[in-house]
């Protein structure tokens, strides 16, 4: 199915993830609303097993992932496991969520963030929003989140480095007076993250690929699928390549690609090449 825009949860198992999905698909925050389509549990074992993704009545697209903390697997076989998935989707997103329980951090969240550095490359923080759950402080932003921390230098690093921040909790009851005294938090909740996802960028932002071969191979033969015309592969590779050998260093500026402006994939340093074009390396 066809997407305006695709966002992708990262998360240890526990936090939320399936349930912040299953909010944004609803557009509601009653008490089960909280729990599908997107399976939740309080399990150790988790329930996310792959890479599902959920697509709302606005044609956007909300990926749940598994998480560190599945005792179905080990750390390195669900670094492996996500950065696989990505990798071979080969499937662009518009913003990245990784979600963290308020408190305490787990260093589970340096592995996501290098996961998400070796996958999408340097910039990739760039487009993460990271989303603090089970905050019980409604009043908790950002200036206050790290006048607290302000003595962890890597939280405060951290935080400099992604797009945004958000806190919240979707904490339910079953006693439904009480529960009705939080539908209020949850409400905010789900505003914020509405807002930021609203907010997100017009553009995909890919995958970096580590087999640049295997990647436009892959690419050209789903442009073949779906509009069954023949993609050239080797002449793509041999005009890149001329391209590649009379590209010319230049220090000036010339303002701004006009290409990336329509499509940034990455952002890179760039070079003007001889027959004046701008070459992305």
């Amino acid at each position: 199915m066809s997407a305006k825009k695709r966002f992708l949860f990262l998360g240890p198992t526990g936090v939320g993830k399936s349930s912040i999905i299953n909010v944004l698909y609803n557009d509601d925050v009653k008490k089960e609303s909280l729990n599908t389509p997107a399976k939740v549990g309080s399990t150790t074992s988790g329930v996310t097993k792959s890479f599902d993704t959920y697509y709302d009545s606005n044609k956007y697209a909300y990926t749940d992932s598994i998480g560190f903390g599945d005792n179905n697997f080990t750390k390195e076989e669900i670094v492996t496991l996500i950065k696989r998935l990505i990798d071979n989707a080969i499937i662009g997103y518009n913003k990245i969520y990784l979600c963290v329980r308020y408190g305490r951090i787990s260093t589970d969240i340096w592995l996501y963030l290098n996961l998400i550095i070796s996958v999408f490359g340097d910039e990739g923080l760039n487009w993460c929003t990271l989303i603090f759950t089970h905050c019980h402080d409604d009043n908790m932003n950002t200036e206050m989140f790290l006048d607290i921390n302000k003595n962890d230098m890597d939280i405060v690093k951290l935080v400099g480095k992604v797009k945004n921040v958000i806190f919240g909790d979707l904490q339910s009851y079953n006693d439904q007076e009480k529960d009705s005294i939080f539908k209020g938090t949850r409400k905010r909740f789900l505003d914020s993250i509405k807002c930021d996802v609203t907010n997100s960028s017009a553009f995909y932002y890919f995958p970096k690929p580590s087999d640049h071969n295997a990647w436009l191979s892959s690419m050209c033969g789903t442009i073949e699928r779906f509009t069954q015309i023949k993609v050239p592969v080797e002449e793509i590779w041999a005009y890149m390549r001329s391209i590649t050998i009379i590209k010319v260093d230049n220090m000036q500026y010339f303002g701004e690609c006009i290409i990336c402006e329509e499509e940034p994939m990455y952002y890179t340093n760039s070079v003007f090449t001889s027959c004046g074009h701008t070459f992305h390396k």
